[in-house]
């Protein structure tokens, strides 16, 4: 398959160079070729005289230079010899065009009418080489069987299915009698296959959106009605629940004091035991002061008395057992021997101390190691008395070591033991005072011990205490924060359920309305996607009967629809009305209907709009997003659309004929390709990055223009052609501007006005639902919701009382505007009577905006009352 692209400033030489490609294919590269050649590729008359002459003849006359003509004769050469056929130029020529006419097919796809008869009669080859294969319109089977093929899986109910398909299919064919009836007023508009196709699309586009902004719609009010309802619940919970939890406080508060009493007394306790322990401590610490002093003066005196223990016990050792075996054998020794021998007895504590008892004492084996081994601390006084008595007897100067060995050994040991117990005696009563302070010390300790005991019974039973307190007061701060949440929560919800218990009313409603609307969706969206395929080139009157036709058919097939059913209703809301007016866009019903031909269409808009009403209301829509404006003759149009696409900014092409750039041709099929996230279009002959936010909009001021078929299926015609009521309502804006602009330019700050408000109003409520059906857990306790809600609320009831006072003052405006309206409406008939002046000579033309100048000016001259 080849086909041109035609571009801006495409003319008959970029043809021919695109029919040498052609030719290449399939006269060199021997391959057999469809050129397919649309009317839309008609953009010069010129290019049927080249048609023709491919048709005629085969080949474009003085397509090829010398030159190029010669290259193609040197490729040929070789298949011209295969052939068989005699080498030379013409031969070679001839058989070159011969093989583009074998592989060459050419379609040309045209519509009928007056400019297809000039054509045909200007360039013959048109019919005399073609096959006329005439495309009638679609019968009513086919027309049904791509109904039920596109419908199978688009939502609609098994039971409505049948009729749903027998309606678009009696649609499409009704629209022709319509078609019939605008012709009679000299006005064309041509039904093809794709408002067909487009009927179906938009049904099943509408019916798929509609039902889920309906369920979407439902479930935001049923969200916020089961939060209020969850609230109202909630309050009558925690007032009961409050009541308790009250009590419960008091009495864990009650419990907690109790505690913190007996902590107090047990710490009194605690600090006095401990008290008492550090003064014990500090006593036992002076105690074993006085006791390492007087145990130090008892030692240091009984330091003195060691010496006289050792000289006894040197004594002891220079004696042996035979020396004291001599002394026992002696029967009756010498009287000191003798006395000696008693004191010996008396200090061993003997009974009999009589030389016989001494003799019997010595004659033990163990005699002297038990001498060695007396503890003369146990020496008594009586004991000393009794020796010190016996050793006066001894006559002074006695020799005692010249007498006995063993007897002076023994005497040296009683003077030693003597001698000691003299310095001894003088250590007991310090010793005694030692013990005594040991003793005491030793019941200090234990009265310490059982003090410290005590100190840590205490401290234990305190730290539980303390513990039962922390833990109590732990219970009770939990407690009394829940009390404090349920008393929050109880202020959050009174809050909620009285700011918002008008809501709950209306939403309930909505929420009825909304299951009421969802049922009749089908019959709905049936009438508006016939009325967006369309109605677009009828006028008013057609328009409303048309719609009134396919009501009617839709209730006898018993397919539901809304009751006093109106397109706007379904298509827009008062909020977006409300906009467009302030915008510039009349508010009557046809003009309301335009707006919505020319933003909810899924072909982009061409506008007819002889008194500039289209225009003006574009501009003022788009301002925010940059709208480029151009006509088909700007030097930088081609340019300005490319960066249009490609950044999404909309565009608005002016004063458009009744033939269209082919340019635009890929645009308005939205040929649109897509690879992975990339999407691109062509235009011309380059690529380029399509963004879905590109709007386009054509407008044309022919009053009357005869498009062709393929204009009417590529775009949406709207006929924008003001009607009566539409141009009073405008003159009446005019003359009060002129007699009252302060009541004029109020309406204007009015209409702005309720606009923003009515917009705000709606973002309010959507808010208000949203903050609901989104918040999370326990929605009483977030506090910033309940702020949010409460000031959304009271900025939503503002702003209906604004809106209300505004609908008075509106009322009494339009009271006072009232008395302007039949110079209104007699302007508006004078100029429909010099509208209908060119049915009588074509010299009679004219615009609206001239016409409101010399009614500008008229209203300036006339005599005031």
């Amino acid at each position: 398959l080849f086909g041109i692209v035609v571009s801006k400033g495409y003319d008959e030489n970029n043809l021919k160079e695109d029919i040498k490609k052609l030719y290449t294919i399939c006269g060199i590269e021997n391959k057999e070729t469809v050129f397919l050649f649309p009317e839309s590729n008609v953009a010069r008359e010129g290019f049927l005289e080249i048609i023709n002459n491919m048709l005629t003849t085969g080949i474009v006359p003085a397509l090829l230079a010398d030159d190029e003509k010669e290259s193609v004769i040197n490729h040929i050469r070789d298949e011209v010899i295969k052939a068989r056929i005699v080498d030379s130029k013409e031969n070679c020529w001839n058989f070159f065009v011969n093989r583009c006419r074998n592989n060459l097919h050419i379609i040309l796809c045209m519509s009928p009418g007056e400019l297809l008869r000039r054509r045909c009669r200007n360039f013959p080859g048109l019919v005399n080489n073609t096959v006329v294969d005439w495309f009638s319109k679609w019968p009513e089977q086919a027309l049904r069987s791509v109904a039920t093929s596109f419908l199978l899986e688009e939502g609609v109910p098994e039971e409505n299915r049948k009729a749903v398909i027998k309606h678009v299919v009696h649609t499409h064919l009704a629209v022709n009698h319509f078609c019939d009836k605008f012709e009679k007023l000299h006005r064309r508009n041509y039904v093809t296959p794709t408002n067909f196709l487009d009927h179906i699309n938009k049904f099943a586009q509408l019916l798929r959106d509609n039902k889920k902004k309906n369920i979407e719609a439902y479930k935001r009010f049923d969200g916020g009605l089961k939060k209020l309802v969850e609230a109202s619940q909630y309050l009558d919970h925690l007032n009961a629940k409050l009541v308790v939890q009250k009590v419960i406080v008091d009495q864990k508060a009650e419990v907690n004091n109790n505690l913190l009493i007996m902590i107090s007394e047990n710490k009194a306790q605690v600090q006095a035991k401990q008290a008492l322990a550090t003064a014990k401590e500090r006593e036992l610490k002076e105690l074993q002061a006085q006791i390492l002093t007087k145990k130090v003066d008892a030692e240091s005196s009984l330091e003195a008395a060691l010496p006289a223990v050792a000289e006894a016990r040197a004594a002891l050792a220079n004696l042996s057992k035979a020396d004291v075996t001599e002394l026992r054998s002696f029967a009756t020794p010498h009287k000191a021997v003798q006395l000696v021998a008693q004191c010996v007895c008396i200090l061993l504590g003997l009974k009999d101390v009589s030389w016989k008892g001494a003799k019997q004492m010595m004659s033990s084996i163990n005699f002297l190691n038990y001498l060695l081994d007396l503890d003369p601390d146990i020496i008594t006084e009586k004991q000393v008395k009794a020796v010190k008595d016996l050793l006066k007897k001894i006559e002074p100067g006695t020799q005692m070591e010249t007498i006995s060995i063993a007897g002076n050994g023994l005497h040296v040991w009683v003077l030693a033991i003597v001698k000691y117990y003299a310095i001894a005696k003088s250590v007991v009563p310090k010793r005694k005072a030692v013990e005594a302070a040991l003793k005491s010390q030793k019941q200090n300790e234990k009265d310490l011990d059982q003090i410290k005991e005590e100190v840590i019974a205490l401290g234990e039973q305190l730290v539980t205490l303390e513990e039962q307190y922390a833990k109590g007061s732990l219970e009770q701060a939990e407690l009394k924060e829940q009390a404090e949440l349920m008393e929050k929560r109880l202020v959050a919800a009174s809050k909620l359920i009285s700011g918002l218990g008008t809501e709950r009313i209306r939403w309930t409603k909505e929420m009825e309305l909304l299951i009421e609307k969802r049922t009749r969706l089908i019959g709905d969206c049936l009438v508006a996607a016939a009325f967006l395929s369309y109605a677009g080139p009828f006028n008013f009157d057609l328009r409303k009967e048309m719609i009134q036709s396919w009501k009617e058919d839709i209730l006898e097939r018993n397919i539901p629809l809304s009751e006093n059913y109106k397109i706007e209703e379904l298509l827009t809301d008062e909020v977006e009305i409300s906009k467009w007016a302030a915008e510039g866009l009349p508010s009557d019903e046809l003009s309301i209907q335009n707006g919505l031909l020319t933003t909810r269409a899924s072909r982009f808009p061409l506008c007819i709009y002889p008194q500039m009403q289209a225009v003006n209301w574009i501009i003022k829509k788009e301002a925010k997003q940059k709208l480029v404006v151009r006509t088909f003759h700007d030097h930088d149009f081609a340019k300005q659309l490319e960066l249009s696409i490609t950044y999404g900014v909309p565009m608005l092409i002016e004063s458009v004929d009744e033939t269209i750039d082919p340019l635009l041709d890929p645009i308005l099929l939205k040929d649109i390709k897509v690879v992975g996230t990339r999407k691109t279009i062509r235009l011309g002959d380059k690529e380029v990055d399509w963004n879905d936010n590109f709007r386009l909009y054509m407008t044309t001021k022919l009053s009357n223009p005869n498009y062709e078929p393929g204009i009417f299926g590529k775009t949406m015609v709207v006929n924008f052609n003001v009607t009566q009521q539409g141009l009073q309502d405008q003159l009446l804006n005019v003359v009060v501007g002129s007699e009252q602009p302060d009541i004029e330019r109020q309406r204007e700050t009015l209409i702005s006005e309720m606009s923003e408000n009515r917009s705000l109003l709606k973002n309010f409520e959507d808010t208000l639902l949203a903050e609901l059906a989104s918040s999370s857990g326990q929605m009483l306790d977030n506090a910033e919701l309940i702020a949010t809600l409460e000031g959304t609320k009271e900025k939503a009831v503002e702003i209906a009382e604004k809106l209300e006072i505004s609908k008075n003052t509106a009322h009494q405006l339009e009271l006072l505007r009232e008395g302007y309206t039949p110079a209104a409406k007699r302007g508006a008939i004078i100029f429909f009577v010099l509208s209908k002046l060119n049915s009588v000579n074509e010299m009679y033309q004219y615009a609206l905006s001239s016409f409101l100048d010399v009614f500008k000016k008229s209203l300036t001259i006339a005599a005031h009352d």
